[in-house]
């Protein structure tokens, strides 16, 4: 329903655009206003445009070119947008201290340089965004926990939102498999969204598989879901129910983490060497997709052994409060990509309490990654993908 009623907003948007860039052509040179130039071009334009939908819906050989195709012409989209629109506004706050009608023609000095630099500016960043969203960083935190444990320090490596699928291929996962294997962890922890909706969009299953099941750690490999993984129709990067019931509806995807030797924990814990707890939650999007009531913190930690370590993995990080008052000593979390793509990382931080980084809460510690993949427009800007090594130290 949703898709129904954006579909004539992304429509207008598109004709704007198509419009404008046509205005800025015409005043290049003449040779622009003829119909051998604008046919094509707007041919050429609505293919693009309407890469997001027949992405969504077809199943046919082109779904892997138009799916791709749209997760960069979505960033595109959105950076053509915020530039043309302020030029525009420029144009009309500049017309207004004229005391001229804001509906008056473009002079050639807006048409030609202003929008010129509007849609070079759009072209740069957008591929910055794209060759920065293939690099994949370290980022450490140091975590002190109150409680003795028969280990003095334990290495963690945290990873979220793999995406895997059409945006993050085996390229990318080798990448990161190799910055994990390189900080040679004692576990490594997996906080949802390994998968971006649909399975039959990753690359070589087996292979990728494979490629996750090589890493070793002294004490496994642990996960927990996130809202994506669960197969659902997406389109410009948005899901909508696809009638499937359960937090995860293809068994494909569990036999995948079992291919990987990652244990998935829905609601489940774990005592791992007798030493510590490694708890994994259902995501907080479950009820919404499926009507299944997630565990509340207080019940998926009752009945612990509260003078052990107690690691949480939530997806979401949307309780924070509640999961350190329950008990928990560390949360770990992904979801929010730390906005990804600027401006979406200043509207994160608006919009939860660890958006990204490292955050006390009393005596609990959420540590929340920007992720090591991608999501809808395949572009960083602004922010990072990353994995995150945690170096824990148990003081009594």
């Amino acid at each position: 329903m949703g898709a129904v009623f954006l579909s004539p907003v992304y429509i207008l948007l598109n004709i704007y655009l198509a419009l404008r860039i046509l205005r800025w052509f015409s005043a290049l040179h003449m040779v622009f206003t003829s119909l051998w130039f604008i046919v094509p071009f707007s041919i050429c334009y609505a293919m693009l445009a309407l890469t997001p939908l027949i992405a969504a819906f077809d199943r046919g050989r082109f779904k892997i070119w138009t799916k791709r195709t749209s997760n960069y012409w979505l960033g595109i989209l959105m950076y053509l947008l915020i530039f043309l629109l302020l030029s525009d506004l420029g144009r009309i706050i500049l017309r207004l201290f004229q005391k001229r009608s804001v509906t008056a023609p473009f002079g050639p000095f807006y048409d030609r340089i202003i929008t010129g630099i509007a849609l070079i500016a759009s072209a740069v960043l957008s591929l910055y965004g794209i060759r920065q969203a293939s690099h994949i960083k370290k980022t450490q935190y140091q975590v002190s926990v109150h409680k003795p444990c028969r280990i003095q320090t334990l290495k963690i490596a945290l990873v979220a939102d793999l995406h895997l699928g059409y945006n993050v291929r085996l390229r990318h996962l080798q990448k990161i498999v190799n910055v994990i294997r390189d900080m040679d962890p004692d576990l490594i922890i997996y906080a949802g969204d390994i998968f971006d909706n649909e399975f039959d969009a990753v690359e070589n299953p087996k292979k990728s598989a494979a490629i996750l099941g090589s890493l070793k750690s002294t004490y496994g490999s642990y996960a927990c879901w996130g809202n994506h993984d669960i197969e659902e129709v997406i389109l410009a990067g948005f899901t909508f129910p696809s009638g499937s019931s359960g937090v995860s509806s293809n068994p494909r995807m569990n036999d995948f983490l079992r291919k990987s030797h990652i244990r998935l924990l829905e609601d489940e814990t774990v005592l791992v060497n007798g030493s510590f707890y490694v708890c994994g939650r259902l995501d907080a999007s479950c009820k919404e997709k499926s009507g299944t009531m997630r565990l509340a913190p207080s019940e998926l930690i009752s009945g612990l052994d509260q003078s052990k370590p107690i690691f949480v993995i939530d997806h979401q990080p949307s309780q924070l409060i509640q999961l350190s008052e329950a008990g928990a000593d560390l949360i770990l979390s992904g979801h929010t990509h730390d906005g990804q793509i600027f401006p979406g990382n200043l509207t994160t931080r608006i919009g939860w309490m660890n958006s990204c980084g490292k955050l006390a809460l009393g005596n609990a510690t959420s540590i929340v990654t920007s992720g090591a993949g991608i999501w809808g427009p395949a572009m960083r800007i602004g922010t990072s993908s990353e994995v995150v090594e945690i170096m824990v130290t148990f003081q009594s």
